[in-house]
C-alpha cells in the first residue's frame, strides 16, 4: 500500500514528516517503514505488509521543524474503502453457434468477499458494464462465422470507484473466413450475375418488340439500269487458241 502528501505552502524549509498508523482493534501503532522522498523531505509512504492492519485504521501525518510548529493532519479509513483490487484472474470464453461465454475469477481481496461485492467493466467492442450478481460470466452474442474479438475485465468495490488494472487480453474468433462465409459469398455472386444477365436480356428482346427493323423498298429501275450498262467482257474476249484469217488482194494496171 501507498500512502502520500504534499508539503504544505507555510512549511519552513526544514521540516519533516512521519506517518503513524494504528489499528482500531488493539490500538497498535506503528511508524513507515519506508518513506518515499523528495528532497530530503518525506512526501509518502510504502507500506508491503499490510498483516497488521484491521479493517478500519487511524493514520496521522506528523510534522517536526527547529522554526515553528507544524499542523498534523489525521484521518480514519477503512481499507474496503481504498483497497484497489488486482485484475481477475483465469478469464476464459467458450463459443457456440450463436454466443460466447466470457468467464473469469473474481480478484484476491484481504478480507472476506461475496460475488455481490464487486463490479465488473468487460472491453470488447465496447465497454460493457457487469454486476457482480452475474455469477463472473457474461454472455456475448456473437453467431458462426464470428470476426476475431479480444476482451479484458477489470473489477472494483461495488461501493467505490477504484479500478483495478485491466486483465490481459484474451483473444476469440478467427481473422479467416469459414467455409460457410465463403460459400455464402459464392452463391450471392452467382445469383447477382445472373440476375444482371437476365435483366440485359430481357431489355434486349424489349427493344426488337418495340423497335421492329424496318424493311428497305428494292428499286428495280435503278438495278436494271445499271445491269444494261455493264459489259460484260467475259464474251468478247477471243477464245484461246483461235487463228485469224487474212485476205490478200492484188491489183494489176493494165494498158490498152
Amino acid at each position: 500500500m501507498n500512502c502520500t502528501w504534499a508539503k504544505g505552502r507555510a512549511a519552513p524549509d526544514d521540516v519533516q514528516y512521519f506517518l503513524y498508523i494504528q489499528d482500531f482493534k488493539e490500538k497498535r501503532e506503528r511508524e513507515c517503514p519506508h518513506y518515499v522522498t523528495d528532497s530530503g523531505t518525506h512526501v509518502g509512504c510504502h507500506l508491503h505488509d499490510l498483516s497488521g492492519l484491521t479493517f478500519r485504521n487511524y493514520f496521522l501525518v506528523n510534522g517536526t521543524s527547529r522554526e515553528t510548529a507544524v499542523q498534523f493532519f489525521d484521518t480514519i479509513l477503512s481499507l474496503k474503502k481504498i483497497e484497489i483490487y488486482s485484475p481477475p484472474n483465469n478469464v476464459s470464453v467458450d463459443c457456440n453457434p450463436s454466443h460466447c461465454q466470457i468467464l473469469w475469477d473474481p480478484p484476491r481481496t484481504r478480507h472476506p468477499s461475496s460475488a455481490w461485492d464487486f463490479n465488473y467493466q468487460l472491453r470488447i467492442q465496447k465497454q460493457i458494464d457487469v454486476t457482480g450478481k452475474s455469477e463472473n460470466k457474461y454472455n456475448f452474442p456473437s453467431p458462426e462465422p464470428r470476426p476475431k474479438h479480444t476482451v479484458t475485465i477489470r473489477a472494483s468495490d461495488a461501493r467505490g470507484q477504484h479500478w483495478s488494472a485491466w486483465s490481459q487480453p484474451v483473444e476469440f474468433g478467427s481473422t479467416s473466413p469459414s467455409f460457410v462465409h465463403i460459400y455464402v459469398l459464392v452463391v450471392l455472386g452467382t445469383f447477382v450475375c445472373a440476375l444482371i444477365l437476365s435483366c440485359l436480356v430481357k431489355r434486349l428482346f424489349a427493344s426488337e418488340t418495340l423497335f421492329p427493323r424496318i424493311p428497305h423498298i428494292k428499286d428495280k429501275w435503278s438495278e436494271n439500269v445499271h445491269t444494261d450498262h455493264q459489259i460484260i467482257w467475259e464474251k468478247s474476249t477471243p477464245d484461246t487458241g483461235k487463228i485469224d484469217h487474212e485476205e490478200i488482194l492484188t491489183v494489176e494496171e493494165v494498158t490498152v
